[in-house]
């Protein structure tokens, strides 16, 4: 990806420029740069196997020039790649050449208050995805580097442990990310998934047996991959949260029917920061 990335990097698309950066496995961003853009265009990626590529509309009138832009891109992109070397090696090897890019999820560059002054903690992220890395940076996290932190399959969940237990040290708050399960609902792979998931159980053991007895710990998801769908869903996930001096309940086991009925309910994300805070007695106190 990397080789390819370069290969488009700094390509202009009239008065327009994109710049292009590898991520993790396939995936890259892509930055337009110019006057007259807008985030109000549709996607090129059509979101399903065999499909192909779609041009990008705009959704008013002021996005012209981006889906213009965008559908520039899409060709001189694949005029470039579909003869790379590393294509015509591919090739040569018999596995099917990256000689395009789809494209999703336009937007602008968000202007957010960083974590440390919304909610005055210390914070610090781990993760192997570029893309998540790139948003622990955009609300003023640390970054925190782990040999072996892949964002795939592969990905070493013990050292990631080891390196969060580090980060405690400096940080009042550490974010702990592993792709690997939303890898294998994509793939529909249920029996890799599982065997996911005992690795990150026996993670959590690790951290469970090593961590201060003061430290608050949530555990939960971004979303839903369900291995039936291959993709996202809207399906609520679990959360526990467990320390010292944590409320309990009668739940025992860690999945989505059994979480249905503790005592968190159903939240939302934009309170979960504030549970997290109230568990370890760092919110502010209202009134007498």
């Amino acid at each position: 990806t990397d080789e390819l990335a370069k290969a488009l990097d700094g390509l202009k698309l009239g008065r327009i420029k994109a710049t292009v950066l590898a991520g993790t496995e396939h995936r890259v961003a892509v930055v337009l740069r110019g006057r007259g853009l807008s985030p109000r265009v549709t996607d090129t990626d059509p979101h399903e196997i065999g499909e192909t590529i779609e041009e990008s509309r705009p959704l008013e009138s002021a996005a012209k020039v981006t889906a213009k832009a965008v559908n520039a891109f899409t060709k001189q992109a694949y005029k470039i790649l579909k003869s790379h070397p590393v294509n015509r090696a591919r090739v040569a090897k018999g596995e099917p050449p990256a000689n395009a890019i789809v494209l999703r999820g336009a937007g602008v560059f968000p202007d957010l208050v960083p974590i440390t002054e919304r909610f005055h903690v210390t914070a610090a992220g781990i993760a192997g995805v570029a893309l998540i890395r790139g948003m622990f940076r955009t609300i003023g996290m640390d970054v925190i580097d782990v040999p072996g932190a892949t964002g795939g399959l592969d990905t070493d969940m013990i050292a990631k442990a080891d390196g969060a237990l580090d980060a405690l040290r400096t940080h009042d708050l550490v974010v702990l990310h592993v792709k690997a399960p939303d890898l294998c609902g994509h793939d529909g792979n249920a029996s890799e998934k599982i065997r996911v998931i005992e690795r990150m159980d026996a993670m959590m053991g690790h951290l469970k047996t090593m961590l201060a007895t003061d430290v608050v710990v949530a555990l939960t998801a971004d979303h839903s991959t369900p291995v039936a769908l291959k993709d996202h869903s809207g399906d609520p996930v679990p959360l526990t949260i467990f320390g010292e001096g944590v409320r309990v309940d009668e739940v025992l086991n860690f999945d989505e029917r059994s979480m249905a009925h503790g005592a968190l309910g159903r939240l939302r994300g934009t309170d979960v920061m504030n549970v997290l805070l109230n568990a370890s007695n760092r919110v502010e106190k209202y009134g007498a």
